[in-house]
């Protein structure tokens, strides 16, 4: 894949952050997908669209798109991001003793 110069890169983040803020849903995820190409970090794209669900007031997509970060964080031996990211799913959902023992758990290891 072709390198993205860092200006293209930079008016990217500020395309997606004013999609959101016009609650223009659509045409924001239409930009995360074309940013999303320019990350080798798949766990980070997943925390992002889980971000962009959360925005969006869509929480059953945003907590499967945070599993799977939270999930592929733990692969890659990152405990201390998918411990972040149990916590934040800690906030969606605080009644879930699952996220508070595998955020726990990320933390021990």
């Amino acid at each position: 894949m072709k390198p993205v110069s860092p200006e293209k890169y930079n008016v990217a983040w500020f395309k997606l952050a004013e999609c959101v803020a016009r609650g223009e849903q659509e045409r924001a995820f239409g930009v995360y997908r074309l940013l999303s190409h320019s990350f080798e970090d798949r766990a980070f794209a997943q925390q992002l669209a889980g971000d962009l669900y959360l925005a969006f007031q869509d929480s059953k997509s945003a907590v499967q798109k945070y599993e799977d970060a939270a999930y592929l964080y733990k692969q890659s031996g990152r405990l201390c991001e998918a411990a972040a990211v149990y916590d934040h799913l800690c906030t969606i959902d605080p009644s879930s003793k699952t996220y508070k023992q595998a955020a726990a758990a990320a933390r021990a290891q």
